[in-house]
């Protein structure tokens, strides 16, 4: 019984904590009215919520009707994250990566930033680009880190020009920095950051193509909340698909575009989602969709997707860095 209790006030203190890093500000009335919490309940959790710094107790205040309320504020700077990420700089003569971080607190805000060349690929040496963040005196809860490539049991697998393979990078960086460490693909982060920042509906499909000029596409597959990434999490390298196998660089837009259509055919048939979430940068928008429209493939199908288009990609990939870290805390995105 006392079991229970314990999972009941577990349930309810974290509707709580959800709703107040959503709304930062509220009185316990309004607590109650939108987690459907008793007032006694509320009383409760919130006074425990205060004592653990979760909540801080405000002024007391008149109200329209009835006596002056407290007003609770959420604590966004209990916890605080390193999420970093590396990207290939789109230069007209080279390629490179960069690392770019940042020091975020509970609700995203960014409290300290740095990006750096990354220009010696090896492990000291992004070790070394870490400790600037380390060393910016706040006390990191967790990492999150994108990479452009798949990670397995904490071992890179495939990667940008595959220069980052058998990486133990989630290991190395967890010892280096005293933290837990958790590490997704950029395409994954991009995909789920956007649906968080547009709302979208869980119980939707969604099929998101991240393709990067003269880079290949990765794809996501995020099916009701959940990220689908099959065995050894290579589910969506989209390198592999039979067309592209022998595909040569630098693409024509009219190749890319031909790709993404082929893409489309093939996940509208094999997964049916509801919606296709795409980022390309080096095409149009407006190209994308005439060349679906004049898909005879794509028409034939009895599945007809919304396609959705991503024009905001940093903030989308460290929103999903966010949902990342925070996934499997009380503050689940």
């Amino acid at each position: 019984m006392s079991q229970n209790k314990n999972l009941i006030r577990e349930k309810n203190m974290r509707a709580i904590k959800q709703m107040m890093r959503e709304k930062g500000t509220a009185y316990k009335a309004e607590i109650a009215a939108e987690t459907g919490l008793s007032v006694v309940t509320v009383n409760a959790l919130v006074a425990q919520l205060v004592e653990a710094k979760v909540l801080i107790e405000g002024d007391l205040m008149p109200q329209t009707v009835g006596r002056p309320a407290i007003a609770y504020h959420f604590n966004e700077e209990q916890q605080y994250f390193l999420l970093l990420s590396i990207q290939e700089k789109l230069t007209p003569n080279y390629r490179q990566l960069m690392i770019h971080g940042q020091i975020v607190n509970l609700t995203g805000d960014i409290k300290y930033t740095q990006t750096t060349e990354f220009s010696e690929v090896t492990m000291p040496f992004f070790l070394a680009c870490v400790q600037p963040f380390l060393s910016a005196g706040f006390e990191i809860a967790k990492i999150g880190v994108s990479i452009p490539g798949k990670i397995y049991q904490g071992v890179i697998l495939s990667s940008w020009e595959n220069l980052l393979n058998q990486w133990h990078l989630q290991d190395a960086l967890s010892a280096f920095a005293s933290v837990p460490v958790v590490i997704q693909n950029d395409a994954h982060l991009v995909t789920i950051g956007y649906t968080v920042r547009e709302k979208r509906s869980k119980e939707e499909t969604i099929v998101g193509i991240f393709y990067p000029e003269n880079s290949m596409p990765g794809i996501t597959i995020y099916a009701k909340g959940t990220l689908i990434e099959g065995n050894m999490n290579l589910a969506g390298e989209a390198k592999f698909l039979p067309h592209l196998m022998e595909e040569i660089f630098p693409l024509t837009n009219e190749k890319l575009i031909g790709n993404l259509v082929e893409i489309f055919t093939i996940y509208n048939a094999v997964i049916a989602p509801n919606t296709f979430v795409i980022s390309a940068d080096s095409v149009t928008e407006t190209a994308i969709r005439n060349k679906i429209a004049q898909s005879t493939l794509l028409a034939m199908q009895v599945n007809q997707p919304q396609f959705l288009f991503v024009d905001q990609f940093t903030a989308c990939l460290y929103t999903g860095l966010l949902w990342l870290v925070l996934k499997d805390s009380d503050y689940a995105l």
